[in-house]
């Protein structure tokens, strides 16, 4: 091994302190140069305040009458008793973030965690939050799978959100989620920029909501599953994310509707000696219902084309939010290569389509993207890309997107 082949095996001991001690810390009393211990160099105190040093000649077993079992048995035993008493752990924080063309958000976020199946390790988890963004320039193409490159204009919008969310596990890898939220939205034309602002190119009749505040309270709950539930570095995982929300315009304009979001991935990678990357594929639907005259504003609309609101890349070769409306159906498969360290290769196709209407969202008409570039991840989640990407008909996007966002259970769009 190295430069002292004698070195065959190397065997790590992992003990109890004390047992640590007695076998190997005393060897210092052998050879000065081990970083060990010796008698009364360290020192504990007593409930008394008198120091308890350490000694060489304590008893190795007997000395303790009661002592907690360290079979497999008693530590689940253990562990079901701490489960038992439902402790409650808390974490918050604030965030600020700008940029140079204006946009800024600001928000607080504290999370709750309780005791759950200690088994699985799934935890009760709530969160309540806050967040305000404001966002000067926009780009809006129309509405429908169609709009053209033609009516590209610009728009302003502000945005608050105040409410919580709730997650409860449940057996095999589900869990019910839940939510109450307000939301506030003002729009605004952009006057003087480069391109034409949304209310010189577009009329209320084609842009639901164009200049119209809208206040809403919105609920709703869905179904979440994982699995496995322990996480895996290798082999084959699946997460699939699903909410059904209510959004009531409390102003009285017509703009109440409810909202299905269904988003479902898949990765794998093989086992084997040297890193052979990952491939993900991933589904994602959204399908807007309405009655009695009511539309979705455009503005809370999901969109596909470079990256949305949210930092979620999607039809990569096209700029962002190219395509906008209600109803949203997008397929993408990933494939990612460890480089060096936290860097790493991606390539990418995606495809998907928008639709005015439920009935529209089919297999046909889909709009296509192909790519590659180079991610950076910090604990396992991607926090910087770089990628080229062409296909379709308006030409090639070159982009990077910076993921610097720590409110993961909500987002601009208003989720609860």
């Amino acid at each position: 091994m190295g430069s002292n082949p004698n070195i065959q095996h190397i065997v790590v001991l992992m003990m109890e302190n004390r047992s640590f001690d007695h076998l190997l810390g005393y060897l210092m009393t052998e050879n000065v140069a081990i970083d060990g211990i010796a008698d009364n160099l360290y020192s504990n105190p007593g409930a008394d305040g008198e120091p308890h040093r350490t000694v060489s000649g304590a008893a190795y077993q007997g000395q303790l009458i009661l002592d907690p079992g360290h079979d497999v048995d008693d530590v689940y035993f253990q562990m079901e008793r701490a489960s038992a008493s439902q402790p409650v752990r808390y974490s918050g924080s604030v965030e600020a973030r700008g940029s140079y063309n204006g946009f800024w958000t600001a928000g607080a976020k504290l999370d709750i965690w309780g005791s759950a199946n200690s088994a699985q390790d799934q935890h009760i988890h709530a969160t309540i939050d806050a967040e305000h963004y404001s966002l000067p320039q926009m780009a809006y193409y129309g509405q429908g799978n169609a709009s053209s490159l033609a009516g590209e204009s610009l728009f302003g919008l502000v945005q608050t959100t105040a409410g919580g969310h709730i997650a409860i596990p449940l057996p095999g890898g589900f869990s019910a989620t839940g939510g109450l939220a307000g939301l506030w939205n003002s729009t605004a034309g952009v006057p003087g920029a480069s391109q034409p602002s949304i209310d010189r190119t577009f009329n209320a009749a084609q842009t639901p909501a164009l200049d119209t505040p809208t206040t809403y309270v919105g609920r709703g709950g869905g179904l979440d599953w994982i699995f496995p539930l322990s996480l895996r570095m290798t082999g084959f995982s699946s997460t699939l994310t699903s909410a059904y929300k209510w959004s009531r315009d409390t102003s009285g304009s017509p703009y109440s509707f409810s909202r299905l979001d269904a988003i479902a991935i898949a990765r794998y990678q093989p086992a084997a000696k040297v890193d052979l990357g990952t491939v993900s594929v991933s589904a994602r639907l959204v399908d807007v219902a309405t009655s009695g005259g009511n539309r979705m504003p455009f503005y809370l609309q999901p969109t596909l084309g470079g990256t949305d609101i949210d930092n979620v890349d999607a039809l990569r070769s096209y700029r962002d939010y190219r395509f906008r409306a209600p109803n949203l159906l997008v397929f993408q498969t990933e494939y990612t290569h460890t480089i060096r360290g936290p860097i790493g290769f991606l390539g990418f196709y995606d495809t998907g389509k928008v639709a005015e209407q439920r009935s529209d969202i089919g297999f046909s008409q889909f709009h296509h993207s192909l790519g590659a570039g180079l991610i950076v991840r910090v604990g396992g989640a991607p926090v910087f890309k770089f990628y080229y990407a062409w296909g379709g008909s308006e030409g090639s996007h070159t982009t990077y997107t910076l993921n610097t966002n720590n409110f993961t259970f909500s987002a601009p769009a208003g989720v609860f």
